[in-house]
């Protein structure tokens, strides 16, 4: 599995130890029969070996996982800087990423790695208060990670903070101070993950309902006292509008005056499908030419309209920025929407077997998948409900084939056979297998029905 994470992935796993007991890991709500592999500390031979199979080409991730791997806290592996001079002797100039929770980066530690670039962080700190990290993570010495953000920041090091939204447990307030914190020492970005609960999670878990639009709220209200863009996670979208999330501070975007809310409507002549192409066309390196929409907006003290170039109709007004794109990126952030280069995998799918064809995703998906393949014909986006975790969880990742299996007969029995059943790839390990075990082509055969994964 660790072979499979390196070469597929570019993740160099290194242990599945964890220094901290976080009441909302996701670990500890697992229904039973879910595969997953925890990982000892590696070894140095170990170490060669994945290295090897690792693509210098490409950003090389430590801290996270993309399979059944159990993610851990890297740095708590006894020969963490040595594995990243090795890294760093294999792949000299290649950009690392290194997800952690803080609590290893003292200043000895964080002046090592600032030695070791090109490397981002992405700091999971979730609450800048001893008490609110006592009450999340049950740690109880916080001072290095409540320190670590002001010594990232004189370091140098580039790196986004995140923190998982416990209103219920640490208050407001923390979450309000936490996003202020990372964003007066430096951090990039700041994501703020709504915390997932499953079927078996106790109830000072649960979440009321309500939680996503009241944390929306606060994000606005924030947006107005810091300009480090805030990003809602999981998305919840019902459209594709390439819509900027957020603009880095000091970053080819910020130099050429795009804000928040900008529509991106070209990219050098080309016109985005979705925020993701817009990221992607904006992000390639040289001299890029925009074409923005920009919402009217008021003055605050005085409630006059601001002067703002011609109207281009509906309330918006547009203009071509320039901006320096260099391998850093454009700055710009987007809320994830749609893969488009999934859109031609789709269509080869339904030429193969022409007919109607029902593509299966996530409840969190369904919208936006709905949107962006709604130009091929004979085609019908259908949400699958995660029965197996149930609770809160909606991605199309946890989904299993009985969560599939259950959603195609609901749809068959009102509305008949189809000639194709399309699933999301990324509920499936590299055998095909979902996180029970089970393989896909399953469902083919209790369907009579041909299955393909995209």
């Amino acid at each position: 599995m660790a072979l499979v994470t390196a070469s597929r992935y570019n993740i160099l796993p290194l242990t599945s130890t964890c220094n901290l007991s976080c009441v909302f890991c996701s670990h500890r709500q697992n229904p039973p029969g879910v595969e997953t592999w925890p990982l000892p500390p590696l070894k140095s031979e170990e170490v060669n070996t994945l290295l090897d199979y690792l693509d210098g080409n490409r950003k090389i991730v430590i801290g996270e996982s993309a399979t059944r791997l159990t993610e851990g806290e890297p740095l708590t592996h006894p020969d963490f800087l040595a594995i990243l001079h090795k890294v760093r002797r294999r792949f000299p100039r290649t950009q690392v990423e290194l997800t952690t929770n803080g609590t290893r980066l003292t200043r000895e530690m964080v002046a090592a790695l600032a030695s070791l670039g090109p490397l981002e962080i992405n700091l999971s700190l979730n609450s800048a208060s001893p008490e609110g990290r006592r009450r999340l993570m049950r740690e109880q010495n916080p001072v290095i990670a409540l320190q670590a953000p002001r010594a990232l920041q004189e370091a140098g090091i580039p790196y986004h903070g995140s923190l998982v939204a416990c209103p219920w447990l640490v208050g407001w307030q923390d979450i309000r101070e936490t996003i202020l914190y990372l964003s007066q020492s430096g951090a990039r970005t700041i994501r703020v993950f709504l915390p997932g609960y499953t079927r078996l999670a106790p109830p000072e878990l649960r979440f009321p309902p309500n939680l996503r639009q009241r944390l929306e709220r606060e994000l606005e209200e924030l947006r107005t006292r810091t300009s480090v863009p805030l990003l809602l996670e999981p998305p919840c979208l019902g459209d594709l509008a390439p819509i900027v999330e957020g603009v880095i501070r000091d970053s080819a975007a910020a130099a050429a005056g795009m804000q928040q809310g900008d529509l991106v409507l070209e990219v050098d002549g080309r016109r985005p499908r979705c925020r993701v192409e817009a990221y992607r066309l904006a992000a390639a390196p040289g001299r890029r030419r925009l074409l923005i929409g920009r919402r009217r907006v008021k003055n605050n003290s005085d409630g006059e309209e601001v002067a703002l170039p011609p109207v281009a109709g509906d309330g918006w007004q547009t203009s071509f920025l320039e901006l320096q794109v260099g391998e850093e990126g454009s700055g710009l952030t987007f809320t994830w929407d749609f893969d488009p280069d999934l859109l031609p995998e789709v269509e080869k799918a339904c030429r193969r077997h022409a007919g109607r064809a029902v593509v299966l995703t996530s409840a969190l998906a369904a919208r936006v998948v709905g949107k962006a393949l709604a130009g091929l014909p004979d085609l019908e986006v259908v949400a699958a409900p995660n029965h197996f975790f149930g609770g809160s969880i909606g991605c199309a990742g946890l989904l299993t084939l009985a969560d599939f299996q259950d959603a195609w007969q609901e749809w068959q029995g009102n509305n008949g056979p189809a000639d194709l059943i399309i699933l999301p790839s990324i509920a499936f390990d590299y055998r095909g297998r979902d996180l029970r075990g089970e393989h896909y082509l399953k469902l083919a055969e209790v369907s009579n029905t041909p299955v393909e994964l995209v």
